[in-house]
């Protein structure tokens, strides 16, 4: 596994080859140590260039007034400590205080704080999405110009996604919530996942799926869905998901959505279509994932998918913002990579040269 900004690969040679690359994949002219230092800049940069493009396009999108109403009921449940929903009726526990950090403050100072407040929320959130699923193509193993490849794809599916009800920032908190979470199992800071996975639980009702994150993390390390299942960040994030999702659902009415309204294959064939096809292609590549992105992949993927499909709406596919960063995205990138590696020619066995052929002594006199 490489590092987050630069790794070793046959196309570039091994610190045991010498300066001017491997026998076999010689580094071109063009190569010099001072490409790969600025790598960390040129992440940074497609980051936080993608972040305004995502808040961009969506103001340029937005409707004023539905911006200023969504902004206004936000910070008037912050002052009433009222639990806020969004437009299906789901509660959106996170999202309030998120904009509240922004045009709470910007009301002390113009009149234009809604808008602004919401721009900069969606800036900062989109900062964090982007930021976190770098380092998590990173920690998947994934090379570097795959993952400026990803962030472009992920912009152009949450852009989509966001199209219709944008401003709904829980869409884009859940995201970057369950990024945190695997980035934390993965590195085994499980105190910290349990942190991330209660304000996950908090943020939407799916946060209650943040477990499966832990029990893929734990799979990998220890070789074995079953010896995972025992293991105690599991039931602690299962256990803090319950005590917060049951307790907020009990204060809101069911939401008035008919199960599976959008399980019709147009929807599908739109939404998937809109996202990239990434859905797709991630169970479409022929690859062998790891074990614990296997369990995100085969586990995780079909329970969040049909959870939406019969408690919510698809529309857009923002709902399924978090499965797609998390596992189709990467998933897809993998696949991608394995089918592009080069093989490596076969060795040709040389013929040894026939033996000399020595002659026969010639006698004296002859």
């Amino acid at each position: 596994m490489g590092s987050v900004f630069g790794e070793s690969s046959p196309l570039q040679g091994t610190s045991a080859d010498p300066p001017g690359g491997s026998p076999l994949y010689p580094k071109p002219r063009w190569y010099a140590p001072v490409a790969v230092k600025a790598r960390p800049f040129i992440a940074a940069a497609t980051v936080l260039f993608l972040a305004w493009f995502t808040m961009k396009f969506h103001m340029d999108n937005a409707n004023d007034s539905e911006t200023r109403a969504y902004v206004g009921t936000l910070l008037w449940n912050v002052e009433h400590a009222t639990l806020s929903t969004d437009g299906t009726g789901h509660y959106t526990g996170v999202a309030p205080y998120v904009v509240w950090q922004f045009s709470g403050v910007l009301s002390l100072l113009t009149d234009l704080y809604a808008t602004r407040g919401l721009a900069l929320a969606l800036t900062c959130l989109g900062v964090a999405l982007y930021g976190l699923a770098y380092a998590w193509f990173a920690e998947l193993g994934l090379r570097w110009p795959t993952r400026l490849l990803g962030l472009a794809l992920l912009s152009v599916s949450v852009v989509f996604a966001l199209l219709l009800r944008g401003w709904e920032l829980d869409k884009l908190i859940e995201p970057s919530l369950f990024l945190l979470g695997a980035l934390l199992a993965w590195r085994g800071q499980y105190m910290g996942f349990a942190l991330v996975a209660a304000v996950a639980a908090a943020n939407r009702e799916s946060g209650a799926f943040m477990p499966l994150v832990a029990l893929a993390a734990l799979a990998q390390q220890r070789g074995s869905l079953r010896a995972a299942l025992g293991t105690w960040p599991v039931w602690l994030a299962a256990a803090l998901s319950l005590a917060a999702v049951l307790p907020l659902r009990s204060q809101l009415p069911p939401p008035p959505v008919r199960p599976f309204a959008d399980l019709s294959l147009e929807r599908l064939i739109y939404v998937a279509g809109g996202l990239c096809l990434l859905p797709v292609l991630a169970f479409a590549w022929r690859i062998t994932p790891t074990r614990g992105l296997g369990v995100l992949l085969y586990v995780l993927s079909p329970v969040w998918l049909l959870f939406v499909l019969a408690t919510d709406r698809l529309e857009q596919g923002a709902l399924l913002l978090a499965p797609l960063a998390l596992v189709w995205l990467p998933a897809t990138l993998l696949g991608l990579e394995q089918v592009a590696r080069p093989r490596q020619p076969e060795s040709v066995a040389i013929p040894a040269a026939p033996a000399a052929r020595q002659s026969a002594p010639v006698a004296p006199g002859t």
